[in-house]
């Protein structure tokens, strides 16, 4: 994580490189605890604080007064966690209190206003523009194929799709999103879909790598998911297609619910990149068969 790797280096790194970045950069003090997991290391627990100790210090900036003004705590959560994903600088921080039943730290870092100004803009232009969602990648990606120039003029053409159960880290396996997957994908110019494996030219294997969920606060969760599909048939190697999101929600919301909504976003943003590889390797087999035949 990327704070862990910020507190090993920081403690042995002076807190400034510049008189001018002391005097531009917000100083960033809060302190939080976390309780511990069963199972959990003491270290990823006072990670767990360290995130939300930084995480509630930033917010606390008088900086975000505005914002929090024109902003639902939603939104405004999504960017400070931009900010401090990316942007905190100099972090320390010292453990005040550790047993076994909770990890509670100090945290000192700093901030710079333009990097907050930076992801403010980023903010606006995607409420201005509402954002480009999945639906209309999908649908300029299926424009592009129709313009192109090799495509498959009968069924025998047409490659074989095959896509197994989705695997959770826990070796557990869902047909249920295998079969969201399938309908995202089916109806294609270039492949049909087919149930028997060994027959295949292309295998997608979905998993999810990596699902976490941390108490932020008591009114916050922050759920992490990463998923893969692994794309078998595109190179001699398996084709990683990756997606990694966090999503903040109310304490009081179903998890479960959360999950199944952003496995099913990871899955459609996912499979509009396999699609892609799959057809860019199909219309190169098609044009390298049409070039033979010319030559």
């Amino acid at each position: 994580m990327r704070f862990l790797i910020c507190f090993l280096i920081l403690v042995v790194s002076p807190v400034f490189s510049s008189n001018a970045q002391e005097a531009e950069s917000l100083e960033i003090r809060a302190n939080a605890c976390e309780k511990a997991i069963e199972g959990e290391s003491s270290s990823s627990t006072r990670i767990r604080a360290i995130d939300k100790a930084v995480f509630l210090g930033l917010k606390n900036l008088s900086v975000f007064d505005k914002d929090k003004e024109k902003m639902d705590d939603y939104d405004l959560n999504v960017m400070i966690y931009r900010i401090l994903d990316e942007y905190v600088e100099d972090l320390s921080s010292k453990v005040t209190k550790s047993n076994e039943d909770k990890v509670c730290v100090e945290i000192q870092g700093y901030v710079n206003p333009s990097k907050i100004d930076i992801i403010r803009e980023e903010f606006k232009r995607n409420i201005q523009n509402n954002g480009a969602n999945n639906q209309d990648v999908f649908d300029i990606v299926q424009n592009v194929n129709e313009e192109i120039k090799f495509s498959p003029k009968n069924v025998e053409e047409l490659a074989l799709v095959y896509v197994d159960d989705l695997a959770y880290y826990n070796g557990a396996k869902s047909k249920k999103y295998a079969n969201l997957l399938k309908q995202k994908i089916q109806n294609n110019a270039y492949y049909y879909l087919t149930e028997e494996k060994e027959l295949a030219d292309y295998v997608i294997s979905p998993k999810i790598l990596k699902a976490k969920v941390d108490l932020l606060d008591k009114d916050h969760k922050r759920l992490q998911m990463v998923l893969v599909l692994e794309v078998s048939g595109i190179t001699q190697d398996v084709l990683p297609v990756t997606q990694n999101r966090f999503l903040l929600f109310s304490a009081d919301e179903s998890e479960q619910q959360i999950a199944d909504r952003l496995i099913k976003k990871l899955l459609e943003a996912a499979s509009l990149e396999a699609v892609r590889q799959i057809e860019i390797k199909e219309t190169a087999k098609l044009e390298e068969n049409t070039l033979g035949r010319i030559l």
